[in-house]
């Protein structure tokens, strides 16, 4: 009995990695095969379906996996890319937008009570929750960014807002798809 214990736990402890993989690979795919430069002050952004594949496996997999999965493929292309330079970002900003959002959507998923609708109306929200956090955290490390190259406050800030707009076009266009 115990080895077919065990022989389970491996199972899902092999299914379980393929699926974190698997949807690190879609998230890298996601960004690799479409993308539509936006011009910003701050930064290079561009319309891309990897934020996308990143909450579909938060939302799919939980937070924790969630997280190691879109982390995983936005740092995979960030590195065959040429944008190394923002790697250490997109991991804080990856890992704490996907906790967070994991975190409300499993609490919102136990109220739910296997109701379809308000499954579906969770996903959304915390699609929404997502793409919102994106916004707030992209302003914050862009006047951080600026900053530590040697900008005021006032002109870091003012920077990083002018290039919101690219990061909320990339909001909306995940939430929306």
């Amino acid at each position: 009995m115990e080895a077919e214990t065990v022989k389970t736990n491996s199972r899902d402890n092999v299914k379980a990695m393929v699926i974190t993989a698997f949807f690190a690979a879609i998230t890298f795919l996601g960004i690799q095969a479409f993308r539509i430069p936006l011009p910003a002050a701050i930064g290079t952004p561009f319309v891309h379906f990897g934020h996308i594949f990143v909450v579909m496996g938060l939302l799919l997999q939980g937070g924790k996996r969630g997280a190691i999965s879109g982390t995983i493929g936005l740092i995979v292309f960030d590195i065959l890319n040429g944008y190394i330079q923002d790697i250490p970002q997109v991991f804080i900003e990856t890992m704490v937008k996907c906790l967070i959002v994991g975190a409300i959507f499993y609490l919102l998923q136990n109220r739910a009570a296997q109701d379809k609708k308000k499954e579906y109306r969770n996903a959304i929200i915390c699609a929404i929750i997502y793409g919102c956090l994106n916004i707030l955290i992209e302003l914050v490390m862009g006047t951080i960014k600026m900053m530590l190259l040697g900008s005021g406050f006032a002109a870091a800030f003012v920077g990083s807002v002018v290039s919101i707009p690219a990061t909320a076009i990339n909001a909306i266009f995940m939430v929306v798809a």
